[in-house]
């Protein structure tokens, strides 16, 4: 299990057709389509509320991985640095496991689309109850990081026009938002 750091910006995006086509053209190459449910589970309050800890269990048909992140929210002005623990994990005693020591806080249903340029993943996610999401990650190391950030800018530069409103929270916190949105409506 690595910790690895990740550059990211997150948006709402009305037409993932205009963003296909700028991906070709910066050379980007559609991977797949997965369905994924990601389990996120209760952790205990931490002091620094600022940066989150997040836990969550990624399923996507067969393969299960066990995401740990802390990571502020989004920023429209500078690309927003992860700190992120992935475990592959087999057996389907798992989420039993964590939901019962932890419980399961909310649950996120998306079809992703993704796409790569180097160590650059793009994804174009259709959330359940919350729409159209574009996410980009440049996954980099301490030295890379300069030249990362130069190439994050640069995708995001030429992205911008075709996305929307930036997305500061998790999609755990917009599900959140949404559930309890509606039991007051």
């Amino acid at each position: 299990m690595g910790e690895k750091i990740n550059l990211e910006l997150k948006y709402f995006c009305k037409d993932f057709n205009l963003v296909r086509n700028t991906l070709r053209l910066i050379g980007a190459k559609k991977i797949g389509i997965e369905r994924q449910k990601d389990y996120f589970f209760n952790l205990p309050k931490e002091k620094n509320k600022k940066v989150p800890a997040r836990l969550k269990l990624r399923i996507s048909g067969r393969r299960q991985v066990l995401i740990f992140y802390k990571r502020p929210n989004f920023s429209i002005k500078k690309a927003t640095q992860a700190s992120i623990l992935v475990l592959p994990v087999k057996g389907k005693k798992i989420l039993s496991l964590l939901s019962k020591a932890l419980g399961v806080k909310v649950i996120v249903e998306k079809q992703r689309e993704i796409w790569e340029k180097g160590n650059t993943v793009f994804h174009l996610d259709k959330v359940k109850g919350i729409g159209k999401i574009f996410e980009m990650e440049v996954r980099t190391k301490p030295k890379t990081l300069e030249r990362d950030k130069h190439n994050f800018e640069k995708y995001k530069e030429v992205l911008l026009p075709y996305l929307d409103k930036v997305i500061r929270e998790s999609n755990e916190d917009l599900v959140l938002k949404a559930k309890k949105h509606l039991k007051f409506t």
